[in-house]
């Protein structure tokens, strides 16, 4: 496991393609063309969150965090259902007592996934930009 509190620049591109194959592929709900307008403000926003990542020279999936607030959790298609998600939640666990998140609620198995690692669902609403309903979830250090 390999923790980024310093964002290291050379990891933007890899980072960002991994965030669009693997947004594309859970959200077969949501035009693709969704994603890729937004591939810009994520290379902004990647720096300033404190990411974890699961692979040093090839990375297979990431985590990116900002004051406990979980903005996405990316695995490469091949490397899914392997732990890794598991390993970055429970990483970034060791630095947050609060952590939250906004999950589709269509993308039922990350619903499913988040509720396995002890997240629960504190309500659901209509995210703006995609017209699509999403539940916000919340994990508490017990």
């Amino acid at each position: 496991m390999l923790i980024k509190k310093e964002f290291v620049y050379e990891h933007l591109e890899e980072l960002a393609k991994i965030w669009l194959e693997t947004n594309i592929q859970a959200h077969h709900f949501i035009v693709e063309q969704y994603w890729q307008s937004n591939i810009e403000l994520v290379k902004k926003a990647l720096p300033d969150a404190m990411i974890f990542c699961q692979g040093e020279k090839d990375i297979k999936g990431f985590l990116g965090v900002s004051d406990g607030f979980i903005h996405g959790l990316f695995v490469k298609k091949e490397f899914q259902r392997m732990g890794i998600g598991k390993a970055l939640i429970e990483e970034a666990k060791q630095y947050f007592d609060t952590l939250s998140l906004c999950v589709y609620t269509k993308n039922s198995n990350a619903v499913a996934f988040y509720q396995n690692m002890g997240f629960e669902i504190q309500k659901q609403s209509v995210q703006k930009e995609t017209g699509e309903q999403e539940y916000s979830m919340i994990y508490r250090k017990k």
